[in-house]
C-alpha cells in the first residue's frame, strides 16, 4: 500500500551537521533499505556509423539535474504501488544524474521540518543510472537551517568529520559523488575552510568519485552567479571535478568558459557544464542551447539540464494513471526531438521566430538527441531486455498476469532502447516514420507518412510491467524497420539470439543484426508471426568473429491487416548459465501494522554473482509481490482478515537469462 505519509514504511531523509558527523549505517533508521547494489556499467566505445546523427561529435557530456519520484518529493521511497511516477526512460544521453530536492532531517516536526544540508539520490534511480553507465550524485544545498560553522569542524590533523562521512555515506549507499550547490553568502573565513573541506573530501574519495560545483559563491564567499567559468570562480575547480555554470549564458560567456578551462589544462567537455533551465521554461528556455552547440561548428562545452522532470509536472492530469500517455509523449519530444525520432531531431519553429515564448510548445525544442550522442553499455553477452520501464498497471511473469494493480520501481527497469524511436518505412511510397497518435503511447513522430507506431505497452507484457508494441495498419507493399539498440557484441560462435513476441496472424516479425564490418545493412532473422506468446531462437555461429553494432526489428505483411506485435523479451545469450542456488537466510525480520496496512520487513543473503534480481511471491498461488536486487525488502499488504494469521512467502533468485532458482520460503505472522 503506497502511503507516502506512513512513518512505518522506510522513507528517505536528509542530514544536517549533527546527523552527518554522527552517521553510521547501524544507527541511521532505514539506511539498509536505501542502498544501491547495482555496479556502474562500462560504456562501449563510440561508433559513429550507428549514431542517429553520424556526424555528431561524441565529446560533449550531459548532466541531468532532476528530482526522483516527483510526487513523493519529501518522503521519497524506493518503490510503491503508484503508476503515475516519473521514471526516466532516456538514460542513454546522460553522463551524470543528480538528485535535486531537500529532505527533512529524520525526527524533525512534520508540520515544520528542518531540511538537511545533504540528500542522497534515490537508490532506485541510482540502480537504473548505473545499469546504463550513468554516475549518480547526491545533492549538497545550502542555506538550510542551523549554523554553517557546524559543518566546518576540523580535527587537529586538518581532516574534516563531515568530509569523511560524506565519502563513507556515498560508498555505503552506492552512489558516485555530490553536486554542491552552496547558494548563500558566506563569510570569507568559512568559504576558505569550505574549500579545504572539499579538498579533503576529494583526497579521501575513491577513484571515479565526482564533485560538481555549481556557479554560486566566489572563493571569498560572495554570492555571485557569474554564469560562466572565469578566473574569479576557477579556484573551485582546484577542489572539484567539474563546474555547472548558471543559466544566463551568452556567447561571450561560453567562449570564456572554454578558454578558461583550456588555460587551466582541463578538457572543456569534462570540466564545464553550461546549464539550461527547463523546470521554469519547459521546451522554450530563454537561453538557447545553440550557444553551446552552434550549428555546423564544434560544441563549446558540455551541457547541464535542470528540471527535465517538467515533462511530467506540466502535463495535463499528470497525476492521473490513465493520462500518462501524454507524459510519455512529452518525454520523447524532450529527449528525441519534436518528431519523437532522434534521427529527425531539431526544432520545428523557424530560427528567427518573433512569437511569444511558450514553455509547452515542443516545436521550439531541438531535442537532447540533436546535440548529445546516444551511449550504450551493451558490450558483452548476455544482454537481455523485457522492455520493462520500471512501472506498470499489472505485473507479468512468463506471459501470465501474476498481479493486478499499479506499481513502480525504477530499480528493476531494464535497459531500454537506445533510439526511441528510430523507424523507417520500406517499400512503395514509404517515406518518413510512424504516424502520430497510434499505438500504446501514441509513439509516432508527427508529419510522417508510414502508419505504424512504436511504444511501450503497459496492458500486456511477458515479464514485468511493459512490452514493446509495434502497431497500426500494414499492407503488402512495404515493411517497417526499427533500429533499437546500439551494441558492441563480438560473436565467438556459441552465442544465440532469442526473441519472445506476441504476434498478429499474417504479420512477419524479424530481428536484425547490424555488423561493424558492414554497417549499411541489417542481416534479418525470422522471429515468427503466430498469435500468442512464442519464442524463436537462432544460433549465431555463422557470424563467428564479427561484432554486432546494432540490433533492430522489421515487420511486414503479405496482405492488408492491422498489426499489433508485442515484443516481450529480446535476448542475446552466451554460454548457458549455471543454475542458481536458492536464496539463503530468507527471514521475516519484523511485521508492523499501520492503519489499514501491514508492513513485512524481509531480508536474505545477497548472492555475489549471477543474479539479475529477486522475485517475491505468495507461496500458495504464486502471485507476484515484489522485485528487487538487494538483500532487504519492505512488503506492504492490506491488513489481513481476522481469519488470516499467516502469510507464506516465496523468494526466487532470477538469472539474466530468466532462469530461476528453487524458492526459499518464510512465514509472516499477523501482528497481535
Amino acid at each position: 500500500m503506497d502511503d507516502d505519509h506512513s512513518s512505518v514504511r522506510p522513507y528517505m531523509h536528509g542530514y544536517d551537521a549533527a546527523a552527518l558527523k554522527s552517521w553510521s549505517p547501524g544507527t541511521d533508521r532505514w539506511a539498509r533499505h536505501f542502498r544501491s547494489r547495482v555496479p556502474l556499467a562500462p560504456r562501449i566505445a563510440p561508433f559513429p556509423a550507428t549514431q542517429a546523427h553520424p556526424d555528431l561529435a561524441t565529446g560533449p557530456r550531459l548532466m541531468n539535474l532532476t528530482y526522483d519520484y516527483d510526487d513523493a518529493f519529501f518522503t521519497a521511497r524506493k518503490y510503491g504501488d503508484a503508476f503515475a511516477r516519473r521514471l526516466l526512460r532516456f538514460w542513454q544521453y546522460s553522463d551524470f544524474y543528480g538528485s535535486w530536492h531537500g529532505l527533512p532531517v529524520d525526527g524533525s516536526p512534520v508540520d515544520d521540518p528542518a531540511h538537511g544540508l545533504v540528500n542522497l539520490p534515490n537508490p532506485a534511480y541510482t540502480d537504473a543510472a548505473h545499469r546504463n553507465g550513468v554516475r549518480s550524485l547526491g545533492c549538497w544545498f545550502w542555506p538550510r537551517s542551523g549554523d554553517f560553522e557546524d559543518y566546518l569542524e576540523q580535527r587537529a590533523d586538518g581532516s574534516f568529520p563531515v568530509a569523511d562521512k560524506l565519502v563513507e555515506m556515498a560508498a555505503y549507499f552506492g552512489f558516485d559523488g555530490y553536486f554542491v550547490n552552496h547558494e548563500a553568502e558566506t563569510p570569507t573565513g568559512q568559504a576558505a575552510r569550505l574549500h579545504d573541506l572539499l579538498r579533503s573530501l576529494r583526497e579521501r574519495a575513491p577513484e571515479g568519485f565526482h564533485l560538481q560545483w555549481y556557479d554560486t559563491i566566489t572563493p571569498h564567499g560572495h554570492l555571485d552567479y557569474l554564469n560562466h567559468l572565469n578566473t574569479v570562480n576557477a579556484p573551485w575547480l582546484d577542489v572539484s571535478d567539474s563546474f555547472f555554470a548558471n543559466y544566463w549564458m551568452t556567447s561571450e560567456g561560453v567562449e570564456t568558459s572554454r578558454a578558461t578551462a583550456l588555460k587551466l589544462g582541463r578538457d572543456p567537455y569534462a570540466t564545464v557544464f553550461h546549464g539550461t533551465e527547463n523546470e521554469q521554461f519547459g521546451f522554450d528556455p530563454e537561453y538557447d542551447p545553440r550557444l553551446l552547440f552552434p550549428p555546423g561548428e564544434a560544441a563549446r562545452t558540455s551541457w547541464a539540464l535542470f528540471g527535465s522532470h517538467f515533462v511530467k509536472e506540466l502535463a495535463p492530469r499528470h497525476d492521473d494513471p490513465d493520462a500518462q500517455d501524454e507524459v510519455f509523449r512529452r518525454e520523447r519530444r524532450y529527449w528525441s526531438g519534436p518528431r519523437e525520432d532522434p534521427t529527425r531531431s531539431g526544432r520545428l519553429l523557424p530560427h528567427d521566430r518573433r512569437t511569444p515564448r511558450d514553455r509547452d510548445d515542443h516545436r521550439a525544442w531541438d531535442g537532447v538527441a540533436h546535440h548529445i550522442t546516444e551511449r550504450s553499455v551493451i558490450g558483452s553477452f548476455p544482454f537481455v531486455t523485457r522492455f520493462n520501464t520500471g512501472h506498470g498497471r499489472a505485473f507479468f511473469l512468463d506471459g501470465r498476469r501474476a498481479a493486478d494493480g499499479d506499481w513502480h520501481n525504477a530499480s528493476v527497469q531494464d535497459i531500454l532502447p537506445t533510439w526511441q524511436f528510430w523507424t523507417r518505412a520500406e517499400g512503395v511510397g514509404a517515406e518518413g516514420t510512424g504516424a502520430d497518435g497510434v499505438g500504446a503511447e501514441g509513439a509516432g513522430p508527427e508529419g510522417a507518412g508510414a502508419p505504424l507506431s512504436v511504444g511501450f505497452d503497459h496492458e500486456l507484457a511477458y515479464d514485468g510491467g511493459s512490452s514493446l508494441l509495434v502497431s497500426g495498419p500494414l499492407g503488402p507493399d512495404g515493411a517497417m524497420t526499427v533500429p533499437l539498440y546500439k551494441t558492441a557484441l563480438t560473436v565467438t560462435g556459441a552465442e544465440r539470439l532469442a526473441v519472445t513476441a506476441h504476434g498478429t496472424d499474417g504479420v512477419d516479425l524479424e530481428v536484425g543484426l547490424l555488423f561493424q564490418d558492414a554497417p549499411d545493412a541489417f542481416v534479418w532473422l525470422a522471429a515468427g508471426s503466430a498469435a500468442g506468446w512464442h519464442t524463436t531462437t537462432h544460433g549465431l555461429g555463422t557470424f563467428r568473429g564479427r561484432t554486432i553494432a546494432a540490433v533492430g526489428l522489421r515487420v511486414s505483411s503479405r496482405r492488408p491487416t492491422r498489426c499489433a506485435i508485442r515484443i516481450g523479451e529480446l535476448a542475446l545469450l552466451g554460454p548457458e548459465f549455471t543454475p542458481l542456488a536458492p536464496p539463503e537466510d530468507f527471514t521475516v525480520d519484523e511485521v508492523l501494522a499501520d492503519g489499514e496496512s501491514v508492513h513485512v520487513f524481509l531480508s536474505w543473503r545477497l548472492a555475489g554473482h549471477g543474479v539479475r534480481h529477486y522475485d517475491l511471491l505468495r507461496d500458495d498461488d504464486g502471485s507476484w509481490l515484489g522485485r528487487i536486487y538487494d538483500d532487504v525488502y519492505c512488503l506492504s499488504l492490506p491488513a489481513p482478515a481476522a481469519s488470516e494469521t499467516v502469510t507464506r512467502l516465496r523468494l526466487v533468485a532470477v538469472a539474466p537469462d530468466g532462469s530461476r532458482s528453487a524458492p526459499a520460503t518464510a512465514e509472516a505472522h499477523r501482528p497481535r
